[in-house]
């Protein structure tokens, strides 16, 4: 479905509305929902959070940030021309597409939006598009086909090293997103292919940046002050390294670690397809217990030990489980805390 924001009218007469009550359309219905709130004058709007460490929740999020935000991206990616045609393939109840509707309203684009799934490009394989935003797991079923998209924004989970290599050898441009619902989206962004590259995330420059006393990042703009759980490492003030999630943090015999780094280390020698994740379970010894759940059926599994020498010896997941589905959010997060539960209570 192609939608024309270049006018109210257009916007119109581009939006089907005469199969809105057939089942599988609330996308549809919730695009065009967003539309008439954003239009409407009231200064703020109502958007779900993401749930990464706990269940989703309903905030009010300020117009005029959204606003801001949406210009600070579009200047940074040099899409304010005229004629720009981007694709919508993420659920619009999230920020991340909002946001892309938010650039769309503002900037004039023409967009096509197709119903979220894991494999948005299978069927529009004839069409070619500026920009697009999607989640890891979307840009790796979708590898074959990102010939026919410019510049490509991921966000809503880390990128895994397995899929940022793979990433290399395309001429799409992709960066990795930072940002969240209560910040409107984008903070910071980083380039992950082609020349100029990064490892840190920049953020914008009306953002200011700092860490509290545990390495979290917070976040300034505007009006507005955000404290995360993100553990970053700041390289300059506006540049960091992300690290993990402080709620993550595994302390084993009095070593801490972050699951994020151990999953990074091991991921190449797990199937793609298949999600994983490091945790920890109670250890008498140790106190926490380092442990790898996979999602599936068992399956034969070696992970080198050499890539566990030297200090991150203590690293190595002293257990495997196989969990048959992990327990998801509307953003195809998965659930640590319930899957632990599972895990510990078998």
């Amino acid at each position: 479905m192609w939608i024309d924001f270049s006018s109210k009218e257009r916007f119109i007469s581009s939006f089907s509305l005469e199969k809105e009550e057939k089942k599988g359309n609330d996308w549809k219905k919730s695009i065009f929902s967003f539309w008439k709130n954003w239009h409407d004058n009231k200064p703020t709007i109502l958007s779900i959070t993401s749930g990464t460490t706990g269940f989703s929740k309903v905030i009010s999020l300020r117009k005029k940030h959204m606003y801001e935000r949406a210009i600070k991206t579009v200047e940074f990616l040099k899409l304010k021309k005229k004629g720009i045609k981007g694709l919508l393939c993420l659920s619009p109840d999230f920020i991340a597409a909002k946001m892309f509707l938010v650039r769309a309203i503002i900037f004039k684009w023409k967009i096509y939006c197709v119903p979220p799934s894991s494999n948005p490009l299978k069927n529009i394989k004839e069409y070619y598009f500026d920009i697009t935003s999607m989640v890891p797991i979307q840009v790796f079923f979708s590898l074959e086909y990102l010939k026919n998209i410019k510049i490509i924004l991921i966000g809503g989970c880390s990128i895994s090293s397995f899929l940022e290599n793979k990433l290399q050898n395309i001429s799409t441009i992709c960066y990795s997103t930072y940002g969240m619902t209560e910040t409107s989206g984008h903070i910071a962004i980083k380039k992950i292919n082609g020349p100029n590259k990064s490892i840190f995330y920049e953020s914008f420059q009306d953002v200011i940046l700092s860490v509290d006393n545990r390495n979290c990042l917070r976040i300034s703009y505007m009006d507005s002050y955000f404290q995360t759980n993100d553990i970053v490492h700041m390289i300059s003030k506006n540049t960091f390294i992300w690290i993990g999630r402080y709620d993550n943090v595994i302390n084993s015999g009095g070593i801490k670690m972050s699951p994020e780094l151990i999953e990074k280390e091991i991921g190449s020698f797990i199937p793609y397809e298949k999600r994983f994740f490091i945790t920890s379970i109670p250890d008498k010894i140790l106190g926490e217990k380092v442990i790898l759940i996979i999602e599936g059926t068992p399956f034969p599994l070696h992970i080198p030990n050499s890539i566990f020498n030297g200090k991150i010896k203590f690293y190595k997941p002293k257990s495997i489980f196989f969990i048959s589905h992990f327990t998801d959010n509307l953003l195809d997060k998965f659930r640590r805390k319930e899957i632990i539960k599972k895990i510990i209570k078998t």
